[in-house]
């Protein structure tokens, strides 16, 4: 008897450690392929795995987060800056967007004058949900850079590093 109770916790440990694996495989974490997503707006679905070949800006925002709205802009212009400069750099931002209302994100894009094509709204709570914690994101909200071949390079990168990047 003694031994099966071993054996049985042995089992639970084997399994509890083995989630916890996969949970963090599944996270987002620097140096590591950026984790799966696939989101959708009015005109197109998107997946990462579709932008390898790309350096990619991935960027959760909100109206109702002023620094992330206020670092959304500051990354489209530094998005535009380096494509008008005809980098060599391939460069896609992606923008997605946690508003409560639809409507809202379309308003502040018009305000902000922000390129739409790459602006994704995620209104149900629990995908919302899904995606702050594959993207840790446990406070506020996050940008990251994901390099040509999938990788998560840096996480909530200064204007600098951007630059740096890109130039």
């Amino acid at each position: 008897m003694k031994k099966l109770k071993i054996i049985i916790a042995g089992f639970a440990i084997l399994l509890m450690s083995a989630s916890a694996f996969a949970d963090k495989h599944l996270q987002a974490t620097i140096g590591e392929d950026a984790p799966g997503l696939l989101i959708k707006n009015d005109s197109t679905s998107l997946s990462l795995e579709s932008l390898k070949g790309k350096w990619v800006i991935l960027s959760f925002w909100s109206a109702a987060d002023a620094e992330s709205r206020m670092y959304q802009n500051r990354v489209a212009a530094i998005s535009q800056a380096c494509t008008l400069a005809r980098t060599q750099k391939p460069i896609e931002v992606v923008s997605v967007n946690f508003d409560r209302s639809k409507q809202l994100m379309k308003e502040i894009i018009n305000i902000d004058n922000l390129k739409s094509d790459m602006q994704f709204h995620i209104e149900d709570p629990s995908e919302i949900k899904s995606i702050r914690k594959t993207f840790r994101m446990n406070e506020g909200l996050r940008t990251f850079v994901i390099n040509p071949e999938g990788k998560l390079t840096i996480a909530d990168p200064t204007e600098e590093e951007l630059r740096k990047i890109f130039a």
